[in-house]
């Protein structure tokens, strides 16, 4: 670099997605925390009873209650942490002034502050991954670490006995013009409605059910019947990961795609939204539970329980000189009713 040039610092350019959450804004957007690590997951399937007739001198009849399973989960607990050194405070950090006035103290708060923002993203992107998971497989598989190297690892399993779902096959496949995606749609609502007693009002495609649906001649054709209003196609882009497809008026239903991929442990990419899978469910019927954090408090030397959705903590380390900043949560996916989505393989 010439000192004796100008020079112009451009804004920053950073390549960190923002972590998108549908899936948990759409399906699980309530929020309940808890004072305990372990939270009670009760799950009930009713039956669709009715009151018994009885004589005029009969007094009544005795009517079974539904039972309910209730399973008992520790609160999967993540905690990324990030350290800071004094190295990463003498050179200017993204977006400063190459000419910078700035104290090592006053880039310790902004290290910190973005520091904060991208761990908050980490758990944010698991809890999407959780929400997909419930979704679309009706469990979870909690993997995670027993030691802080990474060496030892645990394994959990929640498990909503899920079973509304279905795997098309033979001609019955959207790829197929013999196959009825209409006719499937409206097939797994009255199920939902039958098992839930609630009518589903999203449908979201996988990118090969999406693309089959949409080059689908006797679908289509359903949207071109004139002076029927059975539903509108009119793609529109909602922002950079969802996609508004159009609307089913008469069964009350709109259609989305999902746009969005993960990175697993072994860093392989994987999307939110399976291709061949489509989804059919109601909005805002679930949300998310919250086991509490302890941590150990710095200054009483004493352990502190803490109810909430995420709980920061900072410290450091004088003998090493390091900074450390560590954000905890335990999120647990709770929907609404077992029964109130449908999942199906349609390519």
């Amino acid at each position: 670099m010439n000192l004796y040039s100008t020079h112009t610092l451009l804004k920053a350019v950073q390549n960190m997605p923002k972590p998108q959450t549908f899936l948990s804004d759409t399906f699980f957007p309530g929020e309940d925390t808890f004072l305990t690590e372990e939270v009670l997951l009760d799950i009930k399937k009713g039956k669709r009873t009715l009151a018994p007739f009885v004589a005029p001198r009969v007094g009544g009849v005795t009517v079974k209650r539904d039972g309910y399973k209730t399973e008992r989960y520790t609160a999967p607990r993540l905690a990324p942490q990030r350290p800071m050194i004094a190295d990463d405070l003498q050179a200017r950090l993204i977006g400063e002034s190459v000419v910078s006035t700035m104290t090592p103290a006053q880039r310790q708060v902004r290290l910190l502050a973005s520091d904060m923002e991208e761990l908050s993203d980490t758990i944010t992107r698991r809890k999407e991954w959780m929400s997909a998971q419930v979704l679309f497989t009706g469990k979870v598989i909690l993997q995670g670490y027993a030691d802080a190297n990474g060496e030892k690892t645990i394994e959990q399993e929640i498990d909503y006995e899920f079973t509304q779902s279905d795997v098309l096959s033979g001609t019955d496949k959207w790829t197929s013009p013999d196959s009825d995606p209409y006719g499937d749609i409206a097939g797994w609502r009255k199920d939902i409605i039958k098992e839930s007693g609630v009518s589903p009002n999203i449908l979201i495609l996988g990118e090969d059910a999406h693309n089959a649906i949409m080059s689908h001649e006797k679908f289509l054709n359903k949207f071109n019947k004139l002076n029927v209003n059975i539903g509108q196609i009119q793609p529109s882009v909602q922002n950079d990961a969802i996609t508004f497809i159009g609307k089913i008026p008469g069964l009350g239903i709109e259609i989305y795609t999902y746009d969005d991929w993960y990175l697993d442990e072994s860093g392989d990419e994987h999307p939110f939204v399976p291709a061949n899978k489509v989804l059919l469910a109601r909005s805002k019927s679930g949300g998310f539970a919250y086991g509490a954090i302890t941590i150990l408090d710095e200054k009483s030397q004493k352990f502190v329980t803490y109810e909430g959705a995420v709980v920061p903590k900072t410290w450091a380390d004088s003998q090493n000189e390091t900074f450390m900043v560590r954000l905890s949560s335990r999120p647990v996916p709770q929907p609404g009713d077992v029964n109130g989505w449908y999942v199906a393989t349609v390519v």
